[in-house]
């Protein structure tokens, strides 16, 4: 609230009612001052008129000294005022005097004065009319002495009247005042009353009523102009805030989201590896102040890249996440479960006593995945291997438990999967010699490492040798022959596989052309690998090496494995036909170990199929095996596909199929795998085998 001192209406009031004022005052004082001047001019000029008037009528009663005739003509002068008159005579006798009894107008000889004077007294006002003969003698002097408080009483009457007039018209002046300030600051107090309340609302949408075209009028305009502008700028700033706003909160979701995906994984929502490894550190602090044991898990799903393969990726997303929950129904909640990528899991166990306790989780563990994961339509059985190391035995940091883990779990592969195994010093030397492996796998085919050998096959038909296995060798300078079965995961998992098989597709066709200038048409069967098999242009390049080395298509065999032509049907079936028209042989390698379906067979241009050497090896012994080698001539058959048996190794075995029709065979009990040179020998040299027994059963 402003103050009234402060505010424009008091100050216009105040400013009118002090010009008001002031002028009346200035007005009152001139007029007071002179009507006191003129009532005093009137009251001297009477006064002086009536003494005049006094010394004519005495002249002559004083000439002959008639006291009681002055006396009479002094009572019968008439004035407003009380006063007193006496007569002296040229010397200054005093004649006459109109009361002698009037002590407050009592004349004395000392007054006389011959000469014509006023004096205005402080109560008194006195005058002199001096007499004089026709001939210009002085007779004598009348001396009047008058009483001013009649004259005074008249001015502060006069006065009073003036002030009480002014009071009236300051008076009415303020009321008109009132009336001009509401004219004049009736706006600016409105606008001031809008101002306050678009600053308190904040509402800048109020806008000042029309005052018309005055300086107010403007102002108000003004005023109105500035409060739209305000409200535009307003609107710009509150769309810019919330856009500010939004931003703010997109920013803290994204920060949110960016700190979420570098901790979590994005398909299982489990830690990965980076809070995985902080976790271990915070555990190991722990454990360390605690005296108490940490182990660290390092699980691997057993052949999920064949259930990627076969049922496709949405089915191993689908597998992961239903892993990660079938493992964190197994695991405490003190203990942490976290997903390092692909199908690697660790599972960080804290606060252990003795590995008793590990051993019980572990063992829940590898139990829990005997029951199939029901995904989409399908279900899936899988198994897990288990590499497990403790805290603070097998290693005193994060690198050193991680690579014992993972160690022990390769272990855990090795003897069967399945299963788990606990970290041994031994197998920090084998993760080591992965390692190196991988490195020297990189230089073996520019170095001149790899080798081929042939494993030979015969038709059972015929009884003689239709062609041969192409497999790879890694002789190192240094750590000698390395086995297949170590160095071809390696080659897979690092991506030189790729680079591998080009190079055993190359000097296969080489050896095929070879054979032929020695005149021997033999056909030579490739593996490839599934990432060979992707490539949309494998035809192609297939026919340049074949034509590079000028040799029939019909000479050359592929051998694929079931997942990989289930992963992708279309495609599958595209490279499949391509390859077909060239004349290039098909043949499903390990069959019976994938995960297709049977129906899937008709829609491939397949030639032949090769039972795996897992059921080749109990074959007879195990009534399971044997049923399921039957059941895969039988299927062939209707299919009208050649069938190949590997891994046959006593003449039980091949007699057993060459009286179940199966066409060709390849084994140690026909030939171990060749090198180049004694593979061309044992064309040369090679003589049927007996089957006899054969020829009878059909």
């Amino acid at each position: 609230m402003i103050a009234w001192g402060t505010s424009i209406r008091a100050k216009l009031i105040t400013i009118i009612l002090a010009m008001t004022a002031g002028a009346l005052m200035i007005g009152m004082v001139g007029m007071t001052i002179n009507y006191y001047q003129t009532t005093q001019q009137a009251l001297v000029a009477d006064t002086e008129t009536q003494a005049q008037l006094l010394a004519n009528n005495a002249l002559v009663p004083a000439s002959l000294s008639d006291e009681a005739t002055l006396k009479r003509i002094l009572q019968s002068s008439v004035l407003n005022d009380r006063f007193g008159a006496a007569v002296f005579d040229n010397t200054g006798n005093l004649l006459a005097l109109r009361d002698e009894n009037d002590t407050d107008f009592y004349i004395s000889e000392a007054e006389f004065k011959n000469s014509k004077s006023v004096i205005w007294g402080d109560e008194r006002l006195m005058v002199w009319a001096p007499m004089h003969q026709e001939d210009g003698e002085f007779a004598g002097t009348v001396y009047l002495k008058v009483s001013n408080r009649a004259f005074f009483s008249r001015i502060r009457a006069f006065a009073f009247m003036s002030i009480s007039i002014v009071a009236v018209i300051i008076f009415f002046v303020y009321l008109i005042s009132l009336k001009l300030q509401r004219m004049i600051s009736g706006p600016l107090v409105e606008l001031e009353g809008i101002s306050r309340e678009v600053s308190g609302s904040g509402n800048y949408s109020i806008r000042v009523p029309y005052y018309g075209e005055d300086e107010i009028g403007s102002l108000a305009n003004s005023f109105n102009q500035m409060l739209e502008k305000i409200e535009v700028n307003q609107k710009e700033r509150d769309a810019a805030s919330e856009a500010l706003q939004l931003n703010k909160k997109r920013l803290e979701r994204a920060v949110k989201d960016l700190q979420y995906l570098a901790n979590y994984d994005s398909l299982t929502q489990l830690p990965n590896r980076a809070l995985c490894m902080d976790r271990i550190k915070y555990a190991l602090k722990r454990a360390s102040r605690t005296n108490l044991m940490v182990a660290v898990l390092f699980l691997d799903l057993d052949h999920f890249k064949d259930v990627n393969d076969s049922l496709g990726h949405a089915v191993g997303d689908q597998l992961l996440k239903a892993t990660s929950q079938r493992l964190l129904e197994k695991i405490r909640s003190e203990d942490t479960l976290a997903r390092l990528g692909g199908d690697e899991f660790v599972i960080i166990l804290n606060e252990l006593h003795d590995t008793e306790d590990v051993i019980s989780i572990v063992e829940k563990i590898v139990t829990s995945f005997e029951t199939p994961f029901q995904l989409s339509n399908y279900e899936v059985n899988t198994t897990v291997s288990v590499g497990v190391c403790m805290f603070p035995h097998d290693g005193v940091d994060v690198d050193s438990l991680m690579k014992a883990a993972d160690a022990a779990m390769y272990k855990a592969k090795e003897v069967g999967r399945n299963t788990y195994e606990f970290y041994e010093a031994e197998l920090n030397q084998l993760a080591i010699r992965r390692h190196q492996l991988a490195n020297e796998l990189r230089q073996a085919v520019k170095n001149g490492e790899l080798s081929l050998v042939f494993q030979p096959q015969l038709n059972i038909v015929e009884n003689k040798v239709i062609g041969a296995e192409v497999l790879l060798r890694w002789h190192h300078p240094i750590l000698g022959n390395i086995s297949p079965a170590e160095f071809i995961p390696i080659a897979e998992n690092t991506g030189l596989i790729k680079e591998i098989g080009n190079w055993v597709m190359d000097n296969a066709c080489q050896k095929i052309a070879e054979c032929r200038r020695l005149g021997y048409e033999i056909r030579l069967a490739v593996n490839l690998s599934a990432l060979q098999f992707r490539q949309i242009n494998l035809p192609e390049m297939i026919a340049s090496t074949l034509q590079k080395y000028r040799i029939p298509p019909k000479l050359l065999e592929v051998e694929i494995t079931e997942s990989m032509l289930v992963r992708d049907v279309s495609q599958a079936i595209d490279i499949l036909e391509r390859l077909k028209e060239m004349q290039i042989r098909i043949a499903i390698d390990d069959f019976g170990t994938g995960y297709s379906s049977l129906s899937y067979l008709r829609r491939f241009p397949l030639d032949a199929l090769k039972i795996d050497r897992t059921f080749i090896d109990e074959l007879i012994v195990d009534v399971d095996d044997t049923a399921i080698t039957l059941a895969i001539i039988s299927m062939a058959k209707s299919l009208r596909l050649e069938v190949i048996a590997e891994g046959v190794e006593t003449a039980e075995q091949q007699e057993f199929l060459a009286k179940n029709n199966c066409d060709d065979i390849q084994g140690y009990y026909f030939s171990r795998p060749l090198t180049y040179k004694d593979f061309v020998q044992f064309l040369a040299s090679s003589k049927p085998i007996d089957n006899s027994y054969n020829r009878t059963a059909r």
